[in-house]
């Protein structure tokens, strides 16, 4: 029992020691401002778009001919600096993909879900360093992972895809941190129901770097 309450008592000064610190750590670093390019970054964003679907495995691909479908997206990110201009992009996205049209008498059905996006990102500026403004081009890609459910069903399905991104980002001046971003999204997915399914849009990105 002794050497029981003589353990407790070393365990927990070893917490406060722990405690104490961390505290200290802390209270050391959050004087510490890094620059706005070493810093992460959140943002939100939409956008729209076209795909096109084809092929359907198991069916026969000269009657079941490509069709069109509207696409649209609502993403979150994160956005964590690594070296120089390349960052780690970490997105969550809610999407939905409406249902082609029923010319021949069929049609691809429509289909909403959501994903997790990783990938990179690298982006350089482009306007002089005069400007209050800065201006900034680059591309994110990478892989993303989604499940989707077709509507009016329970039939839920899982697809991995690819997809790059580039952007024009018009960041507001100084000190202030808030961005805004023009994205031109292009995916393509690996479907087992489909033989091709990709699309390219348009949208708008928001970020708010952290302190």
């Amino acid at each position: 029992m002794i050497e029981h309450g003589i353990a407790l008592h070393i365990n927990n000064n070893m917490r406060r020691t722990a405690i104490l610190a961390a505290l200290a750590f802390l209270t050391l670093i959050a004087p510490i401002r890094l620059p706005a390019a070493e810093r992460p970054a959140l943002g939100v964003g939409t956008r729209a778009g076209v795909a096109a679907a084809g092929n359907p495995f198991g069916y026969d691909g000269d009657f079941y001919t490509p069709k069109a479908q509207a696409v649209w997206a609502v993403d979150g990110l994160l956005d964590i600096p690594l070296f120089s201009a390349l960052s780690l992009v970490v997105g969550l996205q809610l999407h939905g993909t409406t249902a082609s049209s029923l010319t021949g008498g069929w049609a691809y059905r429509s289909h909403w879900g959501g994903a997790l996006r990783l990938g990179t990102g690298y982006g350089f500026t482009v306007s002089p360093p005069s400007r209050p403004r800065r201006l900034e081009i680059g591309a994110s890609a990478g892989a993303s992972f989604n499940i989707d459910m077709y509507t009016w069903t329970t039939l839920y399905f899982f697809y991995p895809g690819v997809f790059l991104e580039p952007f024009i980002e018009l960041h507001s001046r100084a000190p202030k941190r808030h961005s805004l971003a023009l994205v031109l999204p292009l995916d393509y997915y690996f479907r087992k129901d489909l033989g091709f399914f990709g699309s390219i849009g348009v949208g708008v990105m928001w970020r708010y770097t952290l302190q």
